[in-house]
């Protein structure tokens, strides 16, 4: 059990330092103003333990403290600032304050891109932390149009990985990561259609198109769903094929376009690229281990979700699961050789309060769709695939 506050050594410790750190401030803006630049490590330095001990409102006024000094002495669009904006960040996120962790998340990409231009590879980490922001925003169900937020976290994830294949290569690891978060965002689109009913409107396609001029992204107006997905995931295969020096990277490439297919009940393409990646893989040193592990048990897709067991039940898309109650279920069924979930059973749940919810969950499980497992390059039925779901409500 956790140590009451008072009687935590560490949080005393940082509580002390707190202290020490606040004299040391009075001291110099004592000797040279409020203003003085030397107050920047200190105030950091104060920040971060206030971050510590939880008290993520007077970080937050502490970090804005530095940005201010910081422009004041350095320019409006000093570079000197981020360190300070990304921990104001790190406490919003942490209080739930998603609009103004949604301001500075875009304040950062404003500085760094006056700052270096949208050709300088230095704009790419930027670029990718505004992408998963924008995800993260349409998974918590943050802003009235959802759809906005997935469009734009595609284009930027795009444009993420036009920058790292022209800077870097298409064998630096980047390059497959964003091509993933872009077949990601793609299964989104396909599974929520209605989202992007919103997106036709004039003043979103100016938005649209002035931001992938800024990343260099291309044009995937007519593209947000399975095309868009299908067309990432080519992209990486297609570099495996050609300059890929690993038999496991391409078999792996090969599996993830299975996947995609399968989802989509593109069924025989699917079958096809199985038996190539299981091909692959059989004829690698060791073979038995990484067949196991590619095709020795059924695998809930889409694999770039980070939790396809973790299901969410309410009445709207999405939501920040720490406002729901959460509930877990053991399940065992039956999966075919297409994937498809038959003869489901709950064997266990610790739940919720009434049937209502595991009702939703068979329906959820039902409609999964899972990797089959491959053997001698067929897929197959298998019977008594066990898994646990957690689950909010």
């Amino acid at each position: 059990n956790a140590l009451p506050e008072e009687d935590d050594p560490e949080f005393k410790r940082r509580l002390a330092s707190i202290n020490q750190y606040n004299e040391a401030v009075r001291a110099t803006e004592f000797d040279g103003g409020v203003w003085d630049s030397s107050l920047t490590e200190d105030l950091t330095v104060l920040g971060s333990l206030l971050q510590q001990q939880g008290d993520h409102l007077q970080a937050i006024e502490t970090f804005d403290r530095v940005v201010h000094i910081s422009r004041i002495n350095n320019g409006l669009d000093t570079l000197d600032q981020v360190p300070a904006v990304e921990q104001m960040i790190e406490s919003y996120l942490a209080i739930s304050d998603w609009e103004q962790a949604d301001l500075y998340y875009n304040y950062l990409f404003y500085i760094q891109e006056k700052a270096y231009g949208s050709a300088d590879p230095r704009i790419i980490p930027v670029i990718d932390l505004l992408a998963t922001w924008n995800l993260r925003a349409f998974n918590i169900g943050f802003d009235e149009d959802l759809g906005e937020r997935l469009s734009t976290a595609q284009i930027l994830f795009s444009g993420a990985a036009q920058m790292v294949a022209l800077h870097f290569g298409k064998s630096d690891e980047r390059f497959t990561l964003y091509q993933r978060n872009i077949a990601n965002t793609a299964y989104l689109v396909a599974k929520h259609p209605d989202l992007m009913r919103n997106l036709n409107s004039v003043d979103f396609r100016m938005n649209e198109e002035a931001l992938r001029r800024k990343i260099g992204a291309g044009d995937q107006e007519s593209s947000r769903g399975f095309q868009a997905g299908e067309t990432a995931l080519l992209e990486v295969l297609d570099f495996q094929r050609q300059e890929g020096d690993s038999p496991v990277a391409l078999a792996e490439a090969i599996a993830d376009l299975a996947d995609w297919y399968l989802i989509f009940q593109r069924r025989r393409n699917a079958s096809a690229l199985y038996a190539e990646a299981w091909q692959v893989l059989s004829e690698t040193e060791n073979s038995e281990e990484l067949l196991a592990n590619f095709f020795g048990q059924v695998v809930p897709l889409p694999t770039f979700l980070a939790a396809p067991t973790s299901l969410v039940f309410n009445s709207s898309i999405a939501r920040d699961t720490s406002e729901l109650q959460v509930g877990y279920a053991d399940v065992v069924f039956d999966v075919t050789e297409n994937g498809i979930v038959r003869d489901l059973e709950v064997v266990g749940a610790e739940e919720d309060d009434g049937y209502n919810i595991i009702g939703k969950l068979r329906r959820e499980v039902r409609g999964s769709i899972f990797r089959p497992i491959v053997k001698d390059g067929e897929t197959i039925r298998t019977s008594g695939n066990q898994f646990r779901y957690r689950f909010w409500y």
